[in-house]
Formats: structure tokens, C-alpha cells, sequence
């Protein structure tokens, strides 16, 4: 069965690669233990964490490392900008109207 995080998975991996980010694995973990201190509680919140097979610091292969905030360890991660996030939605659009893919099309 094909489902929506699938899809979501190939998009991110085909846009990264073309823009020049050779991702070979996409993590998705459901993290709210951020906001447990805060007073309404914690909120579902998912990262998706997109294993760049040319990485660095969370080097490719190994377990996903996510110290506290404060360590300084995050200083240096940039966020997608707005042309990743346009390039994965114009991959989300290509293969949406495929045919793997077209139960999920609205």
C-alpha cells in the first residue's frame, strides 16, 4: 500500500538530491517532549529528518543524535529555505498525478 508519507518521503528525497543534497533516508518521529514544561502542555509536533548520505554531524547511517537545546549542538543546522520547501511541493504535485499515486489525490 502507498501512503501519504511515502509520497512525502520520495518528494523530499527527489527535490533534496536535485538540489544538490543527496538524501538516501527520511526519519519521522512524533516529538512533543520539547513542550512538557510548558503550562498547555505538549503538542504534537512531527519531525522529519532527512538523512543527507553526505552529513557531517549526524553522520549518515547512525542513530539520529538530539541533545538538549542549550549544548550549542543546533547553532550551525539551517531549517529548508522556501526554495527546498518549493521544490519538494512541485515533486509532492509530480507524483501525485501518478499513476502509484493517484488513490491519495484529492
Amino acid at each position: 500500500m502507498n501512503t501519504l508519507i511515502e509520497q512525502l518521503q520520495t518528494a523530499q528525497q527527489e527535490a533534496m538530491t536535485k538540489r544538490g543534497i543527496e538524501i538516501g533516508n527520511v526519519n519521522w518521529q512524533e516529538m512533543g517532549n520539547w513542550s512538557v514544561f510548558k503550562p498547555e502542555g505538549i503538542t504534537l509536533h512531527m519531525h522529519i529528518f532527512g538523512r543527507a548520505k553526505s552529513a557531517i554531524t549526524q553522520l549518515y547511517g547512525e542513530a539520529v543524535k538530539l541533545p538538549f537545546r542549550d549544548t550549542g549542538f543546533y547553532d550551525s543546522f539551517l531549517p529548508l529555505n522556501g526554495e527546498d520547501i518549493a521544490a519538494i511541493q512541485t515533486e509532492v504535485d509530480h507524483l501525485i498525478a501518478t499513476e502509484k499515486y493517484l488513490p491519495l489525490k484529492p
